[in-house]
């Protein structure tokens, strides 16, 4: 009993998802993406159920699929990243990407549909479920097939690496971006995705162990069985619940960094495009300066580039290089930077002793008092209440 939960528990875990999936009125991009994965990696479970349920005489008829489902999960993993990182629609020319699959799993049904009953009865035995100890003597497509497997082998190692890799890579780029752009990150930033990449290194980790011990000695015995399937079923539900809640991708950062600033006050900039240069330039920073320390913009907890360039009659590029070049910061952390010196003074204030943490973070201009925590904790290396108690003795 225990062994048949264990054996189809993934299965169930997926399913339930993509239920979920399916009754969401306000799918992506990314989220439709998503749905492909979860489809094509609930296929390859269930094939996973039917080998360890011991269905030794027919699983021959899905190996082949098998391989194209392992194979594929992978790289749609990463096309899902890109479409949340990169891409602002789908690119039919990264159907390359499954080139792969395609190939080792068209090489194993061409060598399936060749073997004679008495070699695949050979290959199933002895290579697939290891029901007798190797002969050793095997007619050349059982070779073949051998091949096959050392060849999965190495293409799935190569695949993951290359996901997280590139995957890892989207994200840093994506991230610095929503960085430049806003001064509130909070759902955002790709950081739940970055963590589910994490874990899902570690399953393919643990399916690369389960393939170098070999399946069959997880048949029929619970114990064994209850190492991966747990790991893979957490995983599943947690790259799942991420995508699920994801609602941020490039196209929303493009749509918002697409938003016109007022033209009128741009005539001036347009005029003079050495404007980041000598006298004019540190009179753009003096004015920067003076709209974060006296009339305290920072307070708006949705602050954008676009919303300052638009207060200092400029671009936003111009304003971006100008927070890097004199302030060696991105404009997320720079605004940052002026609401956590106002949470200071107000968190060791007398007029505001009676303040809640909560509400000296959101009059400080932080959206949330999760937010105040993670970027007090950021740069001041302490919590905003030990701050407090600190200050106060």
């Amino acid at each position: 009993m225990l062994y048949a939960f264990l054996s189809v528990m993934p299965v169930f875990i997926i399913i339930f998802w993509l239920a979920l999936f399916f009754l969401d009125n306000n799918k992506t991009k990314a989220k439709r993406f998503l749905l492909i994965f979860l489809s094509v990696t609930l296929v390859n479970y269930l094939i996973h159920w039917y080998y360890f349920n011991n269905n030794y005489d027919t699983y021959y008829l899905l190996d082949s699929i098998w391989v194209f489902t392992s194979l594929s999960v992978y790289p749609l993993y990463y096309y899902y990243i890109r479409l949340l990182a990169k891409d602002l629609k789908v690119d039919p020319r990264y159907c390359w990407i499954l080139l792969p699959a395609v190939l080792l799993a068209l090489f194993s049904t061409i060598i399936y549909v060749m073997m004679s009953p008495q070699e695949i009865e050979v290959f199933s035995n002895e290579i697939l479920y290891h029901n007798s100890p190797r002969s050793g003597n095997y007619s050349t497509l059982i070779k073949l097939q051998l091949l096959r497997i050392d060849a999965f082998k190495l293409v799935f190692t190569v695949e993951v690496i290359l996901t997280v890799f590139f995957g890892m890579r989207h994200i840093r780029c994506f991230n610095k971006k929503v960085m430049a752009f806003y001064s509130d990150t909070h759902h955002r930033v790709l950081s739940n995705i970055r963590i589910t990449l994490i874990f899902l290194f570690i399953t393919a980790i643990s399916s690369m162990v389960s393939n170098i011990i070999g399946k069959d000695f997880f048949v029929g015995n619970p114990y064994y069985l209850a190492l991966p399937s747990i790991t893979h079923s957490v995983v599943l539900f947690g790259i799942s619940y991420v995508g699920y809640r994801q609602s941020f991708s490039i196209r929303e950062l493009t749509k918002d960094q697409l938003q016109p600033i007022d033209k009128s006050c741009c005539k001036k900039e347009e005029e003079n495009k050495d404007s980041t240069m000598g006298d004019k330039y540190d009179q753009l920073y003096e004015r920067m300066v003076y709209l974060l320390e006296k009339e305290q913009i920072f307070k708006n907890a949705d602050l954008r580039l676009n919303d300052l360039a638009t207060k200092l009659c400029t671009n936003r590029t111009y304003v971006s290089q100008l927070i890097n070049n004199r302030a060696n910061s991105n404009f997320c952390d720079y605004i940052n930077s002026y609401r956590i010196i106002y949470a200071k003074e107000e968190l060791t204030s007398k007029e505001s002793s009676h303040l809640t943490l909560g509400e000296i973070a959101l009059k400080s201009g932080f959206s949330s008092q999760s937010s105040f925590y993670r970027l007090f904790m950021k740069f001041e290396g302490t919590t905003p209440a030990k701050y407090r108690a600190e200050q106060a003795k």
